[in-house]
């Protein structure tokens, strides 16, 4: 997998911030020393409390955040563009699609959960479609080249069907990491898009 853009998922509740200060995955990752891109994506009340942390990781391409999230979108893309790395904004299943076009002059991707962000292996949520499908449509009237992702719960048996509706960047958990031959696995998905 060498030369793909890695997600990377960082996932910490405000109220168990002091236990999963511990976990140090930025200073992991940094050991890593891999040379792949990463796609950062904060999961995370309050993002702009997380960027710091992450500007000596290399290889970061792109920071994600959540238009759910309690500090100021506006803010959060000024520290993330100022930090050198793109912005993307995610979007839960249920959040109305609308509120990230204030944003769409200043973003390079709009990530869309096609699941209730939570745990791996979470069900899919179909009718993420109809948001995807929409939205695509006005930043086409709009002529905003933004790059449209999908996280959650993304297969063999349905990354087609998804590309289909105008997505062309993929996050892909257990789908690889769960399969007997993760490198395979990979692999066959790339086949498919």
């Amino acid at each position: 997998m060498e030369g793909s853009i890695l997600d990377l998922e960082y996932k910490k509740r405000d109220s168990e911030e002091k236990k999963n200060e511990t976990l140090n995955i930025d200073k992991r990752i940094k050991e890593l020393n891999l040379n792949n891109e990463w796609e950062l994506h904060l999961m995370v009340n309050h993002p702009l409390k997380e960027i710091e942390k992450w500007k000596t990781v290399k290889n970061i391409k792109r920071v994600i955040f959540h238009i759910e999230c309690e500090d100021r979108p506006s803010a959060t893309i000024k520290a993330i563009k100022e930090s050198g790395w793109e912005v993307a904004i995610a979007i839960n299943p249920e959040t109305d699609k609308y509120d990230v076009l204030p944003y769409i002059s200043q973003i390079d991707e709009i990530l869309f959960m096609t699941v209730h962000p939570g745990r791996q292996g979470a069900p899919f949520v179909e009718e993420v479609q109809d948001n995807i499908i929409e939205l695509k449509k006005i930043l086409e009237i709009k002529h905003a080249d933004i790059i449209i992702a999908a996280d959650g719960s993304i297969k063999k048996d349905n990354i087609q069907k998804i590309k289909s509706w105008g997505v062309n960047n993929f996050c892909v958990g257990s789908a690889i990491i769960s399969a007997p031959d993760p490198k395979s696995a990979y692999e066959e998905l790339l086949k498919l898009i």
